[in-house]
């Protein structure tokens, strides 16, 4: 069961949604709050958010439901920033109008209002795509619980950017379920071999793996949760540190799960992620229905250390309906935005790249208005030749003004292939022309996702997305390495950086006979000083002496030793051959020495807070009813398509209760 938020919204909704009492302008001086005014579907668990201002000069805060009436609550300081959230002791009433008005010493008195989201029952089918066929994993014999899909590269020249390559496997968009290895954060060499894995349970997914910084420190990053048919995610933002310890986890406020999408640490030690909820809309200033499900993309901005939110952003209300590319029907809520990147500028204003309406926007996180809009149906810059893109993701403003980004193109198709994309951008002129451009030899088209990434050396790394390819080229366009995951399996996006890694755990062994002598196997997950091995033998386990060396060989090397011994051991080595850790003693013919795979107690938890509908109330979750009662359903291009499991069930997404 699930439950779905909904708020009936007006024909024109998008521009506006009624009539918000605005502050004057000196009552928001250096202040701004979420939900905004005008916000058209709050969440009935929302917190008020008041950014810029110490707690201590805010003054008194009056919340009042329309139906619910005076809420009393706490005020709690953010520790990243001035401010502070005021917590509603109970939530709001559905579909009812909130004031709120603030006595700020020495300011005008602050007045404005938003509308709380109501819920209703709603089915929506999955897309159905055939399964692809299975592609045999990667296995190693001193850590078989690690199986991650293969990588092949075709291309690896000299030249390359430093760093390692990060991606998260996961399934082609239609799959039930990955068909090769196991998904989850990865960290790749440039021969494609593994550095560092981390499978995920449950069904968990991993989006965005990559370093980032927080506390001063090279952290690495990830989301992780439930990849819905929808078109976006509901989890959390992983931050886990050069041990590959867990230090902080990211939850989405007011009621919400975390977006797949985007997931960007700030300087001041907060993180920017996307949020998505459907909503009901009038659609009929786009040929729609008077009352139809619709996706909104929300963006914001959590203290990380006290998990509340500083700053919430809404398209609806401040993105017309009619913006967008989409066309609302079939099944499916339309998505008439879909936010897929977030980017905190130098003047604290967010760039935010939205799929469906084929621009990049400029957002004041003063007041949520946007600034301007680059490309779309109503783009403030006058696109140069070849400047337009369609189903973008990956907006970046770079440290020259440039703007990149990964061009789609397709679904519907739209050009011939996808490239990266670098713009130009005046802003006084208001035009916009092709700086670079970066396409695959062999065209690729993607209907979803990826990435353009700028590296420090000039490069450019392009993650194609919904095509599992990965490409580095050079300044002047040379692939300098090209590499593809299975056709079953894709990742979201593709990153090249620089990271040092040093696991806790020991290494792993296993030792096998082989004819006359013994084949030791070698691993140390996520190790990345390693450079050599040696390996250790006795009778005994307690009398162990050197019989063997080698260089390290990928994720995992075989060393082969003289028979004779029952008892092994390896040593790690770094560069100079210094001893970075031992192994702990296996058998021969006896199990690995590795620590076995098991899911963590916070991924539990997620897993279980998932399939249970958790406490968002905008949450969609999927149920297993048997075929016969699962309704005929547009899928597009008016092909009609029921999509019957093997089990003879089919899915539909079905009200939760809210809390």
């Amino acid at each position: 069961m699930a439950v779905v938020s909904t708020i009936l919204l007006g024909a024109g909704a998008g521009a506006a949604a009624g009539p918000a009492l605005a502050a004057p302008p000196s009552a928001l001086d250096g202040l701004s709050v979420s939900p905004q005014p005008g916000t058209p579907d709050a969440s009935r668990k929302t917190q008020l958010s008041f950014l810029g201002v110490g707690r201590n000069q805010l003054g008194k805060v009056t919340v009042t439901g329309s139906r619910s009436g005076r809420h009393a609550g706490q005020m709690k300081s953010y520790a990243a920033a001035a401010g502070a959230s005021f917590l509603p002791n109970r939530p709001f009433d559905a579909g009812e109008t909130v004031t709120v008005q603030l006595a700020r010493p020495g300011f005008p008195a602050l007045d404005y209002k938003f509308t709380v989201a109501r819920t209703r029952t709603v089915k929506i089918p999955p897309l159905a795509t055939p399964k692809a066929p299975p592609s045999p994993p990667t296995h190693f014999v001193s850590q078989p619980d690690l199986t991650p899909p293969p990588v092949a590269v075709t291309t690896n020249s000299p030249g390359t950017a430093p760093g390692d390559l990060f991606i998260g496997p996961d399934k082609a968009p239609g799959q039930s379920d990955l068909p090769v290895g196991s998904q989850g954060p990865e960290i790749l060499d440039d021969q494609g071999r593994p550095i560092w894995l981390h499978p995920l349970s449950g069904g968990l997914a991993a989006y965005n793996v990559r370093p980032q910084t927080y506390q001063g420190q090279s952290m690495l990053t990830w989301w992780e949760g439930d990849v819905l048919s929808l078109g976006y995610g509901q989890g959390e933002d992983v931050i886990v540190n050069h041990s590959y310890h867990e230090i902080a986890r990211i939850r989405a406020g007011n009621g919400y799960f975390a977006d797949l999408h985007d997931f960007q640490l700030t300087p001041q030690d907060t993180a920017l992620i996307t949020v998505y909820t459907p909503v009901l809309a009038d659609l009929r200033s786009v040929g729609g229905p008077r009352k139809a499900l619709t996706v909104d993309s929300i963006v914001q901005e959590v203290d990380i250390r006290t998990g509340l939110v500083m700053f919430e952003w809404h398209a609806l209300g401040h993105v017309p309906l009619t913006a967008s590319h989409a066309t609302p029907g079939g099944p499916y809520p339309y998505d008439f935005f879909h936010i897929n990147s977030i980017q905190l500028l130098p003047n604290r204003n967010l760039l935010i790249s939205a799929r469906n309406t084929w621009a990049a926007y400029q957002i004041s996180t003063q007041t949520g208005a946007v600034v301007w809009e680059l490309g779309g149906k109503n783009s403030t810059f006058k696109m140069g030749p070849g400047a337009n893109f369609a189903y973008q993701h990956d907006a970046r403003q770079q440290a020259d003004g440039t703007i990149s980004l990964f061009d789609d193109e397709d679904n519907p198709k739209q050009a011939p292939q996808s490239r990266g994309l670098v713009l130009s951008v005046d802003l006084a002129a208001r035009t916009a022309s092709v700086a670079q451009q970066y396409t695959h030899p062999s065209p690729l088209l993607s209907n979803s996702q990826g990435n353009l990434q700028l590296l420090p050396n000039g490069d450019a790394l392009v993650g194609w997305g919904a095509s599992p390819d990965f490409t580095e080229f050079s300044p002047t366009g040379q692939v300098l390495f090209d590499a593809r995951l299975p056709s079953s399996t894709d990742t979201y996006r593709a990153f090249r950086d620089v990271w040092s890694g040093t696991p806790t755990d020991p290494p792993a062994l296993a030792a096998r006979r082989s004819g006359s002598k013994v084949k030791v196997y070698a691993s140390w997950n996520g190790a990345t000083a390693l450079a050599g091995w040696d390996v250790l033998a006795g009778s005994r386990p307690g009398s162990l002496r050197p019989v063997g060396h080698a260089a390290r060989d990928g994720f995992e090397t075989t060393i082969s030793v003289p028979a004779g011994d029952r008892y092994f051991a390896v040593r790690a080595l770094d560069g100079q051959g210094r001893t970075l850790a031992t192994s702990q003693t296996a058998t021969l013919g006896g199990r690995s020495t590795a620590r076995r795979v098991t899911p963590s107690p916070q991924e539990r938890r997620l897993v279980n807070l998932l399939s249970t509908g958790g406490t968002q109330p905008d949450f969609v979750a999927p149920r297993v009813l048997p075929a016969r009662h699962h309704p005929l359903r547009y899928i597009g291009g008016g092909v009609i398509v029921v999509l019957v499991l093997a089990g003879g069930g089919a899915y539909l997404y079905r009200r939760r209760r809210a809390a």
